[in-house]
C-alpha cells in the first residue's frame, strides 16, 4: 500500500487549525479596522478589604468619572452599570492616607483603555471603631400659635446607642433628631422621630426611632366673672 504524503496526514486536523486561524485573524483585522471612540463614564467608588475593628472616618465622593477608548464596538457592548473603581485596604493602618486610582482600579474590558480618572486621588482616612451612649435631644422647630407656649419636651428612650470612628465619637455629648415643627399649633403632640447622627461613618446601634412629647399650653388667662351683686330683700 502506497504511504500518503506527510502533506496529507491528519488533514482533518490540518483544516481545522486552518479555519481556526483564519477566524482569529479575521477577528483581528476587523478590530484594526474599526473606528475607536471614546466615552466618558460615572461609575461607582467601592473600598474593599477594609481592616477589622476599623472604619472610614472621612467623607468620600460616592462616584468617579472615567473616559475610556476603544473600539466602538465593544464600547457600545459595554455596560456602565457593571463598571467600578476599586480600591483595596488590606495593606491600610488607622490614619490618613492619599490613594491614587490607576486604569488598573477600573473594571474595563481587555480592548478597552481607560484614559483619564477623575478625581484621580482619595483621601481615606482610617480610624477604630468605638460605641458610645448618648443623650439624645429633641430638634423642635417652630414656635406655637399665638397664645401658646411649649410647656414641655420629652423623648423616649432618652438615650442612643452609637457607633463608628472612635476620634469623632468621642467628643460627641449628645445626639439630635430630625427637625419636629410646631409651627403655629395650639395642642401638644406625641410624633415619632429619627435620631440622625451628623458625623461621617457614625450610625445608630440602638435607639434610632423614638417619640417625641411636645406639650403645649395656652398663656392667655381667663377673665374671671364679677360676682352677682345681692338682691335686697322686700320688706
Amino acid at each position: 500500500m502506497t504511504e500518503r504524503p506527510k502533506l496529507f496526514r491528519n488533514l482533518g486536523l490540518k483544516l481545522l487549525a486552518l479555519a481556526i486561524a483564519l477566524v482569529v485573524w479575521f477577528v483581528f483585522a476587523a478590530q484594526r479596522r474599526e473606528r475607536i471612540s471614546e466615552r466618558t463614564y460615572r461609575i461607582p467608588l467601592s473600598l474593599v478589604n477594609i481592616p477589622g475593628q476599623m472604619v472610614i472616618a472621612s467623607p468620600l465622593p460616592p462616584s468617579v468619572d472615567v473616559r475610556v477608548r476603544g473600539p466602538f464596538t465593544a464600547l457600545r457592548q459595554l455596560d456602565p452599570g457593571k463598571l467600578e473603581a476599586v480600591i483595596d485596604l488590606a495593606d491600610a493602618a488607622r490614619g490618613e492616607r492619599l490613594y491614587r486610582l490607576a486604569p488598573e482600579d477600573i473594571n474595563v474590558p481587555q480592548e478597552v483603555e481607560v484614559l483619564a480618572i477623575s478625581p484621580s486621588e482619595i483621601r481615606i482616612v482610617l480610624d477604630s471603631m468605638a460605641e458610645k451612649n448618648l443623650p439624645i435631644t429633641p430638634n423642635v422647630v417652630g414656635t406655637p400659635a399665638a397664645g401658646f407656649a411649649v410647656e414641655e419636651v420629652s423623648v423616649e428612650p432618652r438615650t442612643a446607642r452609637v457607633t463608628g470612628p472612635a476620634s469623632l465619637i468621642g467628643p460627641m455629648a449628645q445626639i439630635s433628631t430630625d427637625p419636629i415643627s410646631i409651627e403655629d399649633r395650639t395642642s401638644s403632640l406625641s410624633v415619632p422621630a429619627t435620631v440622625l447622627p451628623d458625623a461621617p461613618g457614625v450610625r445608630v446601634k440602638e435607639g434610632q426611632i423614638v417619640t417625641v412629647a411636645v406639650r403645649i399650653r395656652s398663656t392667655t388667662t381667663a377673665t374671671p366673672l364679677p360676682e352677682p351683686t345681692p338682691r335686697s330683700r322686700r320688706r
